[in-house]
């Protein structure tokens, strides 16, 4: 690809799943007084009072560390019945957009500054992980390559991550690429085809490498044809095949980059190059990850836990000749879109039985009993050991 290539990218970052920080049972009752003191002005007589009220809780929730708002959030009283209408509505305006900008807070690019002349790779690869929180690991020998020492020589004054991991591996792609928060995008292949006895299957494909920050993991990542914008060196626009698609990505688990392929339409033959290429990817990212934990397995009938806007119900637990079965529901009220949205993840939340020795016990299998909009349903399985019963242990999604 020749010329100048401009690709931007919104990100819809989704926090599904919260955890609570650990604090101080002082701080935490702090927190509780100045969070019911809002809470209730949110029904004062003067609505600028109530407006007042609204932006401080969410001020409060997003101008300190992560944990700080997840703290908030857990203080701050789900909407019922017997509240005023109106403080319903602002509870949950509250909450959605505490969730949204904690989340956006998670794909932002981390940022990195060395000046290092002659430096052991080792050590300037250590220094990017203390300071983005992104681990690398040097695979070099695993490719067939020599793992010698190698000395390193980069200056990057506070470059986004991607850009200064560039510099320090001396690409030849270096220049390519363009960065965006905490994703790298480059592409990869450009393919025109010319349909000579049929022209409506001419097409020019446009590969991209999507990179994020390995700190992160994408569930999937969206590109919608109406988002795209692509110019040749001529100033004429080149849309997209269909106009009305999207391409979805599906991420694999433990991988740290994907492909998009973008199908548009042939220009005409006096048309050198793509000039840019302007787009909105949509990365569905999780946030933190919690551990929710049920015990008294034998009587728990519909036990539910909530975080992040995600609803896990324990349904019940039953014996089947060999197998115990946990059957269970998870709920996400989130984001629009539900379950679909949320695509494989929901699959690969991680269960297993835990003792009180700390060992872990993985199911055996699971199916899917219920799958709606917005809720899911599994049975796992789960073989106990000779001589243990389901009440030694709890259970842990």
């Amino acid at each position: 690809m020749h010329g100048h290539t401009r690709l931007f990218h919104r990100l819809a970052a989704l926090a599904m799943l919260f955890g609570g920080a650990p604090s101080l049972a002082q701080e935490a009752a702090d927190l509780s007084q100045v969070v019911a003191s809002l809470v209730e002005q949110l029904n004062a007589d003067e609505a600028a009072d109530r407006d007042a009220a609204e932006k401080q809780l969410i001020q409060q929730a997003t101008s300190g560390a992560v944990e700080q708002g997840e703290a908030l959030l857990a203080a701050l009283p789900k909407p019922n019945d017997r509240m005023p209408q109106e403080v319903q509505v602002r509870l949950a305006r509250i909450e959605r957009e505490i969730r949204q900008r904690l989340a956006s807070r998670s794909t932002e690019g981390t940022r990195v500054t060395l000046d290092v002349t002659d430096a052991p790779l080792a050590e300037v690869i250590a220094t990017l992980q203390q300071q983005t929180g992104n681990r690398l690991v040097d695979n070099r020998e695993q490719f067939g390559q020599e793992p010698a020492p190698k000395k390193v020589t980069v200056k990057a004054a506070n470059e986004p991550f991607w850009s200064a991991l560039d510099k320090v591996l001396v690409l030849s792609r270096t220049g390519r690429a363009v960065y965006s928060g905490a994703f790298r995008i480059e592409a990869t292949s450009v393919t025109a085809q010319r349909g000579l006895r049929s022209p409506d299957e001419s097409s020019l494909r446009l590969e991209l490498e999507i990179a994020w920050e390995p700190r992160l993991r994408p569930i999937a990542l969206t590109q919608a044809a109406a988002d795209l914008k692509a110019t040749v060196d001529d100033g004429r626009n080149v849309p997209a095949t269909s106009p009305d698609a999207v391409f979805d990505v599906e991420v694999e688990p433990g991988t740290h980059a994907a492909e998009v392929t973008l199908p548009l339409q042939l220009p005409g033959r006096d048309s050198q190059r793509l000039q840019s290429v302007e787009g909105t990817l949509t990365a569905l990212v999780p946030g933190r990850i919690v551990e929710l934990t049920f015990d008294k397995l034998a009587e728990a009938r519909e036990v539910s836990q909530q975080t992040g806007g995600v609803s896990v119900t324990l349904d019940r637990v039953v014996q089947n000749q060999a197998l115990w079965e946990v059957h269970m529901r998870i709920r996400i009220d989130s984001m629009a879109g539900g379950i679909e949205s949320h695509r494989g993840w929901v699959f690969q939340n991680v269960s297993f039985l835990r003792d009180d020795a700390g060992e872990q016990l993985d199911h055996a299998g699971y199916e899917t009993t219920l799958q709606t909009e917005k809720e899911a349903g599994f049975a796992y399985f789960f073989e106990l050991p000779e001589g243990r019963g389901i009440g030694d242990y709890q259970w842990v999604y």
